[in-house]
């Protein structure tokens, strides 16, 4: 008859081709016990020890896992026995030992003195990737029964087993909690954002006020759910005064709209006392830099003008904000109002310049942030989006502004690709 050598738990045995199907299906049926999914099911651990029982031979089997709440071995699951013939057993009752097995073994022979355990029993250690789970035990009835150690090496091979399931189902339960802990932290960081957008929405302009001898139409589109562009209107109906600021914070999302906060904040206060918009800017820049410290990376554009209707003139300062386009009527031409200044937050010592427009009814200006060009950009697949933004504008230049406003929202509406930067537009005309 055929002999065949196997490597069963490191040792060599002989075995016939008759029991080589017997041998392969024991491995097959003991794989299954490393299903971690059975242990979600009702009564786990009775099923498990009842494929123990049926495929070891025994006639029972108890599992003792760790309990470190109470600081004691407790039985998980018993078959073949009452779980009620054992108890918990006390870490303290058992002589500790650095080695798993050791630890096994005198659990097992303590549960023998203290239970009155009769019969034949054995025990393996349940234990993966040095974490030590436990004690499966094993027994016959019978008085005069010996467990071989062909039953031996059947424990161990299902202990084995058992011990990958356990580790497999803590692991997949400690990633499951983790999971739940991040989408717990995703919703609650979102209900903050929503909440941070309703700030940031009240603190910008979304909707130009209705001024006597003003037409005005604007769009702000933030790249993520908070944004760093801002535009604030200040109309000042007693003394015909219209004035307008834009500006883009470095960065995007959270971070700049915090700082978008600050510089609003510093506008606010600043521009209550009524000062020229260079000295605006320079008071404003100091009170930045003051608040960042020296070693914050964190800076600010910004465009401040005043619409004079009565007397028909635009002030102006500007922190290194992108050219304003300025369309002149008369002369059917686009003018870049250049900057007047360092942005905002880098050196406290940045002086500023005013800049002065005389105006006529029909003339207007377009207030844009950077994130309009890099649309364009985006949205042509060219280099220059500055030249195309100033295209697009002078061949509308007889559209009415809330026409041009709604051709480019709806331009970025049908953009498939992300925004790459916050986009903001507003166009001021006089009237």
């Amino acid at each position: 008859m055929l002999l065949l050598a196997l490597i069963l738990g490191g040792k060599a045995c002989l075995v016939d081709q008759k029991n080589l199907k017997t041998i392969c299906n024991f491995y097959q049926q003991a794989h299954s016990l490393d299903e971690m999914m059975l242990l979600g099911t009702e009564r786990p651990y009775q099923k498990i020890l009842k494929v123990v029982v049926d495929l070891g031979g025994f006639d029972w089997a108890v599992l003792f896992l760790m309990d470190f709440d109470s600081d004691s071995f407790f039985v998980a699951g018993s078959y073949g026995i009452s779980e009620k013939e054992f108890g918990r057993i006390r870490f303290d009752e058992i002589e500790d030992s650095p080695d798993n097995l050791q630890l096994s073994l005198r659990l097992l022979e303590h549960a023998f003195r203290k239970f009155a355990i009769k019969g034949a029993l054995a025990g393996a250690a349940i234990e993966k990737n040095d974490t030590f789970y436990g004690c499966l035990l094993v027994g016959r009835y019978d008085p005069e029964a010996v467990l071989t150690e062909a039953d031996n090496l059947r424990l161990s091979i299902l202990s084995d087993q058992i011990s990958i399931s356990l580790h497999n189902y803590q692991m997949h339960q400690e990633l499951a909690l983790r999971a739940q802990q991040l989408d717990e932290s995703q919703q609650q960081l979102n209900r903050e954002l929503k909440m941070a957008k309703i700030v940031q929405e009240s603190a910008i302009t979304l909707l130009p006020p209705q001024f006597p001898g003003i037409v005005c139409s604007s769009m702000v589109r933030p790249a993520r759910f908070v944004g760093g562009d801002f535009l604030k209107f200040y109309p000042d109906f007693e003394n015909r005064i219209m004035s307008v600021l834009v500006g883009d914070v470095c960065g995007k999302g959270v971070p700049a709209a915090l700082i978008l906060s600050v510089v609003l904040c510093l506008f606010q206060e600043k521009r209550d006392l009524w000062v020229s918009p260079e000295k605006l800017m320079t008071e404003v820049n100091h009170a930045l830099k003051e608040f960042l410290g020296p070693d914050s990376n964190f800076n600010s554009s910004a465009f401040f003008g005043n619409f004079n209707v009565s007397d028909r003139y635009f002030t102006y300062a500007s922190a290194g904000h992108d050219f304003p386009l300025f369309y002149q009527r008369n002369g059917d031409r686009l003018i870049p109002l250049e900057s007047t200044g360092t942005l905002l937050g880098i050196f406290s010592e940045s002086t500023f310049k005013s800049g002065k427009l005389q105006l006529e009814p029909g003339d207007r200006i377009f207030f844009y942030s950077d994130g309009l060009v890099d649309f364009f950009e985006q949205l042509e697949n060219v280099e220059d989006g500055f030249q195309m933004l100033q295209n697009f504008i002078f061949d509308r230049r007889h559209k009415k502004p809330k026409l041009i406003v709604n051709e480019i929202q709806a331009l970025v509406e049908k953009e498939k690709n992300e925004l790459k930067d916050d986009i903001t537009l507003a166009i001021v005309e006089l009237a």
